[in-house]
């Protein structure tokens, strides 16, 4: 394949690529994230004069509680399983909204790739702009509007930023790994 002509089947080799490795950077972003505010509330509440066991007791406590929860992604396996007359238990819940989440970040990472072959200023902001998009038409529209989490107004406006910075560094990875890809193919 030429690499200067539009290929379809190029974009959605690089996207199938990207989108998975962009999900994985994603939710290691998270994941980081979560740990750097439980570290900061901690160290906020110590500076306070709160007992460290109080400090570790709550948070323990709030992390249970957070795992009893559905995630959107869950919610969406839950109901997939019910519609196939399958029962989940928690863990395999868990595991299941983890494969939804993954399959639609690759998805997602696909759209963008065959869209930026056929359009490359799709690319414009090295992903960050598709990141944004899609962080407010499936977290900020389509999720709350499909009762899959609260509405936008009830959820903090931490959790709107924290979530919105996800998916820029989606979208950085998702045009870092495509076009990487794409000088290769």
């Amino acid at each position: 394949m030429r690499r200067n002509k539009p290929s379809v089947l190029r974009g959605i080799v690089t996207g199938l690529a990207a989108g998975i490795t962009a999900t994985l950077i994603m939710d290691q972003f998270q994941k980081l994230v979560a740990a750097g505010q439980k570290a900061a509330e901690k160290e906020i509440k110590l500076t306070r004069g709160e007992p460290e066991d109080k400090i570790v007791h709550d948070q323990q406590q709030q992390e249970r509680q957070a795992a009893q929860q559905e995630g959107s992604t869950e919610i969406v396996a839950r109901k997939i399983a019910e519609v196939s007359g399958t029962q989940l238990d928690d863990q395999a819940k868990k595991t299941a909204g983890q494969a939804v989440h993954y399959t639609f970040g690759t998805l997602m990472g696909v759209v963008y790739s065959v869209s930026a072959e056929l359009l490359p200023e799709v690319t414009t902001g090295a992903g960050t702009g598709f990141g944004t998009l899609l962080f407010l038409a499936a977290d900020e529209v389509a999720v709350p509007a499909f009762q899959l989490s609260p509405s936008s107004a009830d959820t903090s406006a931490t959790d709107h930023l924290q979530h919105w910075a996800a998916h820029v560094v989606y979208g950085g990875c998702l045009e870092l790994v495509r076009s990487l890809i794409r000088r290769i193919l």
